[in-house]
């Protein structure tokens, strides 16, 4: 199990074969996936076990679990890795337990991935899209730092686009 990151509340790690039931448990909640595509159960398998597989081209980049430090309790999955739509970019993304919303770990989670995405592995942009109507998600990414940059084509839908460029020194 390898960390990815920690914050004062969260522990972001790689999740492990003995997770799977908790990443699928994401899927399966209507109010979790009303901003995302939706997976059949059989797709939501075939993507934790890629995300298993991923791991060992050791990119720094993926799927994770976050978890409460405190507890051990699963809070979601997040994600830094290049766009299912725009391969040359590595988006942000991620996905809470209802019971978590509103409590400022979304925010926490997102400062937490681009520090390490810019400290860790050197990224130079980091990008990430929402809903148009999900304005939650939209006020967490201008709080980690993201700004809006226009709206791109992806997943299969012009979607507001939300950029921050590492600050060179």
């Amino acid at each position: 199990m390898n960390i990815i990151a920690q914050t004062p509340r969260l522990l972001i790690r790689e999740f492990t074969a003995n997770d799977e039931a908790l990443s699928l448990l994401m899927d399966e909640d209507e109010r979790l996936t009303q901003y995302v595509k939706k997976r059949t159960p059989a797709e939501a398998k075939q993507v934790f076990k890629d995300t298993l597989k991923d791991y060992k081209n050791k990119t720094g980049l993926g799927r994770w679990g976050i978890f409460d430090i405190a507890n051990n309790d699963f809070i979601g999955v997040c994600m830094l890795k290049p766009s299912e739509s725009d391969p040359n970019s590595i988006e942000l993304g991620y996905r809470l337990h209802l019971k978590y919303w509103g409590k400022g770990i979304a925010t926490e989670l997102s400062q937490a991935l681009v520090d390490y995405g810019f400290n860790q592995l050197g990224l130079i942009e980091i990008c990430a899209v929402t809903h148009p109507q999900n304005a939650a998600s939209q006020k967490v990414l201008l709080k980690a730092g993201l700004k809006r940059s226009g709206e791109a084509f992806w997943y299969g839908e012009d979607l507001p686009l939300f950029k921050v460029r590492k600050a060179v020194i």
